[in-house]
């Protein structure tokens, strides 16, 4: 109860989570810490997130924590 009044108090005054799985890769929103080769055209498409990012206001706070896929 705690944790979602001060995530709604946040969110009130800016915060926003960063949407990451099935996005393609961004830098700037997004930190891979993981690449999986695969043979399909999914060159650059996020898959999993480890870790949530944050923009307040329109600036990144913390990058997600993200596997990438990458072409062979």
């Amino acid at each position: 109860l705690v944790y979602d009044h001060f995530l709604s108090t946040l969110e009130k005054n800016g915060l926003k989570t960063i949407e990451s799985v099935g996005k393609k890769f961004d830098p700037y929103y997004h930190e891979a810490i993981m690449i999986e080769e695969t043979v399909n055209n999914d060159d650059g498409i996020v898959v999993e997130e480890f870790k949530k990012g944050y923009t307040l206001n329109g600036k990144v706070i913390r990058p997600s924590k993200v596997k990438v896929l990458r072409k062979r």
